[in-house]
């Protein structure tokens, strides 16, 4: 595990490439509307079951980690956009896009609009994202 020695965030890789830029996750929810908030307070309660995860703000979304990023979170104006990694390609509906990314790691994106779409195969795929985030 490295540290920044500018920011104090950790990561797996030494020598990680990031910015030291630190957003606040309440300067970046003022502006979103707040059925979207909920539904990503939500989301987030259903993620923190898995175990420890840490949320880093951005400019224009979240990063969640376990030992490493498993899931990006953009707020939209009416969704959720998710990207969350995987093992090989997720080609099942709700999925509209891969990538591959790495030898061993794909992403997948998904958008999501109301707390029904938060439903046990997206929280499987979520659960299995964070046991590969190490």
């Amino acid at each position: 595990m490295w540290k920044c020695p500018e920011c104090g965030r950790k990561f797996a890789r030494n020598n990680q490439s990031h910015s030291c830029i630190q957003y606040s996750l309440d300067d970046l929810l003022v502006t979103k509307d707040p059925g979207m908030i909920a539904l990503f307070r939500e989301l987030m309660e259903r993620i923190g079951t898995f175990g420890e995860v840490e949320l880093h703000a951005g400019k224009w979304g979240i990063t969640v980690r376990h030992l490493s990023t498993f899931l990006s979170i953009m707020i939209e104006r009416d969704h959720l956009t998710l990207v969350f990694i995987s093992d090989s390609p997720v080609d099942e509906f709700p999925v509209y896009q891969n990538y591959h990314h790495s030898a061993h790691r794909w992403s997948n994106a998904i958008k999501i609009e109301n707390s029904e779409e938060i439903d046990n195969q997206l929280i499987g795929w979520l659960k299995k994202a964070w046991e590969l985030a190490v």
